[in-house]
């Protein structure tokens, strides 16, 4: 334990991580300390192995690495701007109070360019865009593996016109650089935020919605096509569940406990919490066809029911030709929230992946062939 109350509690840490958010340091505060870099002021109390980036932080970060007493770094990296954009800029200075310790963890990030090249890396972009911005492009040189949430499934697309400036042509394929960059790519999930490593016991809920519905149709085009073959749907079965207003959490999840059937459709982003969510109490999600690389997904048919967004009549096919089978809804149901209790409670699950990847003992699957 520190004997000098002024020395950073990372100093006897093997893995920082540094961003706005942390998993391994919510999992074991012994082992992970959190150096916080968000334009957000921490709040109180703060746990003790959070501390804000400053340039003492920075200080002994450097030295601690240079010196072999940091094992792995995890970055959580800011989501669309460099810190001298003006959009993070003006959001550190229009607070009147400490903008100057703000405008210092702007930089927490870019500061790990400071740091030696043998330093190991791990990157977990979380965000709704499909792209890399530029600002985060010296992290995938620098990283062991980029975990992205929103990973297309042609990798490529992740540099289109940020770090190429439009769609990456054949001769910025064949870079060897670029085929490094693309190798370190690994699928994320969002997963089912939770305060303990297991779901809590359920036994299986009595169904009496067969369909739930309550979306907001303002994020993707998806959605409101999909809520107009949904409401016609409704006008002929009684067991089809529109919410039109905002529901409190509460109610939100009881309704889903009595559906049989969830729909989650694509958002901002292709992977959604409402997936999860509904799987953890037995209801199955309805999903449009996937668009981007999964990680440990729900399965077509195991865990989750897929439809084709771009095809009418296809969603409405789905949900009468499931409702019509309850034995296998149950089957189904039950599938997938053993599979989410297996490997989607966050921050548990993920952070056992990153230290898997961490010791060498998951490699990647099935690797890419470029």
């Amino acid at each position: 334990m520190p004997t000098d109350e002024t020395e950073p509690l990372h100093a006897y840490t093997p893995i920082i991580e540094i961003g706005g958010s942390g998993l391994l340091s919510r999992v074991d505060p012994r082992t992970a300390t959190l150096l916080w870099t968000s334009e957000e002021d921490l709040g109180e109390p703060k746990p003790t192995n959070v501390r804000e980036f400053n340039l003492r932080e920075l200080w002994q970060l450097w030295r601690r690495a240079w010196r072999y007493e940091i094992d792995t770094i995890v970055v959580y990296p800011p989501t669309r701007h460099p810190p001298w954009h003006w959009r993070p800029l003006r959001s550190v200075f229009h607070r009147p109070i400490g903008p100057w310790r703000r405008f210092i963890r702007l930089f927490g990030i870019q500061a790990l360019r400071l740091l030696p090249p043998r330093m190991s890396i791990i990157v977990v972009d979380s965000d709704d865009m499909r792209t890399i911005p530029r600002c985060n492009a010296f992290l995938l040189d620098r990283c062991t593996w980029y975990f992205k949430r929103e990973l297309p499934i042609d990798r490529w697309q992740v540099f289109q016109r940020t770090v190429h400036p439009e769609m990456p042509s054949t001769r910025f394929r064949k870079t060897p650089r670029n085929r490094q960059r693309i190798e370190k790519l690994r699928p994320w999930a969002i997963g089912l935020m939770s305060d303990t490593p297991t779901l809590p016991p359920m036994e299986f809920p009595e169904k009496t919605i067969g369909l739930f519905v309550a979306t907001a149709t303002n994020s993707s085009t998806v959605r409101p096509a999909g809520l107009a073959e949904l409401r016609a749907l409704a006008a002929r079965r009684k067991d089809i569940v529109i919410a039109d207003g905002r529901l409190l959490h509460d109610e939100f999840m009881r309704t889903m406990t009595q559906s049989w059937l969830t729909w989650s459709p694509e958002g901002f982003g292709w992977d959604c919490i409402r997936t999860y969510e509904a799987a953890s109490v037995y209801s199955i999600p309805v999903i449009n066809q996937p668009t981007i690389v999964r990680c440990r997904p729900l399965l077509e048919g195991v865990h989750a029911l897929h439809y084709d967004a771009d095809v009418p009549g296809s969603l409405t096919r789905v949900v009468e030709a499931a409702l019509a089978d309850p034995e296998r809804l149950k089957r189904i149901a039950t599938a997938a929230r053993e599979h989410v209790a297996t490997h989607h409670v966050t921050p548990w699950r993920q952070a056992e992946q990153l230290l898997a990847y961490r010791s060498g003992l998951e490699t990647p699957p099935g690797g890419i062939s470029l």
